[in-house]
């Protein structure tokens, strides 16, 4: 009998210390004493607009989450990467042997995983969480179809790929590609795309870009130094988030750094935000995701649909959510244990 009415108050005081947390009176904050020590990090304005600022310390180190890029290629031999790399494929060469001569591949997959806090180049936005990149080389400057189609079933196909980046596109639909992500998205993965940057160039109308707009695909578009649309950005009813995209720092192959525009950065940029809420509860659903960027997301610029992803405040949700659920278990034990005295 002791020992129930013990445990009883233990019981007790967890609800009570989880349903503190859970009210978001425990705030993510980044200080001096724990901003990351990356030399160019200071230069990564966009990280400021999106949260990740706040949540250097408050993502899970543990959980491994693995992205996999499609694009061209990845250098693997780059520092700033070392320990955030996993097997992909060359679909182009037909080997496990990964390069990348257009270089584009790589600066994508450092917006999303270079090293925090590693003292070397850049950060990227899934921060010091355990994400690994899954490179698949579909192409150079030009991108072959039949290698897209090919490295998005084996994606799809794969258990520890969790989120998948497409940034790059066209005007034109394409149904072995629409057909490739509807079968990924129906094996639970996370489809993230560019909304792409040719916004408002074809006689005046925003078009549709692809793959973007296929459905289930979450589209991001490009937010700009001023804080607004920025103009090269796809801005119609397809895009479903925004992040930064204009001056964004970057790793370059050869263990370079420079500054890119583009709405492929901006996707990358919420590829590794979604690795974080992943990182934080591995049993999120990828309409979860979606749900806690969308409602969480800001109002921005001129009036537009879609809004700002905010990486802190949907890792608050998150956890408070979690917490909530936890307290209630909490309760429902100590109850069951009170029925028993």
């Amino acid at each position: 009998m002791k020992t129930i009415k013990k445990l009883i108050n233990v019981l007790v005081s967890a609800v009570f210390i989880i349903s503190f947390t859970s009210t978001g009176l425990v705030a993510y904050a980044a200080s001096n004493n724990n901003y990351p020590n990356d030399p160019n990090l200071g230069t990564s304005w966009q990280y400021a607009k999106v949260g990740v600022d706040n949540t250097w310390n408050a993502v899970n180190t543990k959980n491994e989450i693995v992205v996999a890029v499609l694009d061209t290629g990845l250098d693997v031999n780059l520092s700033d990467l070392e320990g955030r790399i996993t097997n992909g494929y060359d679909f182009i060469e037909n080997s496990s042997d990964m390069i990348d001569t257009a270089g584009h591949g790589t600066m994508v997959s450092s917006c999303i995983a270079a090293v925090a806090n590693n003292g070397i180049g850049i950060a990227g936005s899934a921060g010091t969480a355990n994400v690994k990149i899954a490179p698949y080389r579909i192409g150079d400057k030009k991108l072959d179809n039949d290698a897209i189609h090919a490295a998005l079933i084996d994606a799809a196909n794969r258990e520890d790929v969790r989120i998948i980046n497409l940034s790059f596109g066209s005007n034109e639909y394409n149904a072995s590609q629409a057909e490739a992500i509807a079968y990924a998205i129906s094996k639970g993965k996370i489809i993230i795309a560019c909304s792409g940057n040719h916004g408002a160039e074809v006689d005046g109308v925003d078009p549709y870009y692809y793959p973007a707009s296929y459905p289930g695909v979450i589209s991001v578009g490009a937010m700009d130094l001023k804080g607004e649309i920025a103009a090269f950005s796809q801005n119609n009813d397809a895009v479903d988030l925004y992040a930064p995209g204009e001056s964004i720092m970057v790793l370059l192959p050869d263990n370079r750094i420079g500054w890119q525009n583009g709405t492929s950065f901006s996707a990358a940029i919420v590829s590794g935000i979604c690795a974080d809420l992943l990182a934080q509860d591995p049993s999120l659903t990828a309409a979860d995701v979606e749900s806690l960027l969308r409602e969480t997301a800001v109002t921005f610029g001129e009036t537009n649909q879609a809004g700002l992803v905010q990486a802190d405040k949907a890792l608050e949700t998150l956890q408070s959510r979690m917490n909530l659920t936890y307290a209630q278990v909490y309760t429902s034990v100590a109850i069951n244990l009170l029925q028993m005295r």
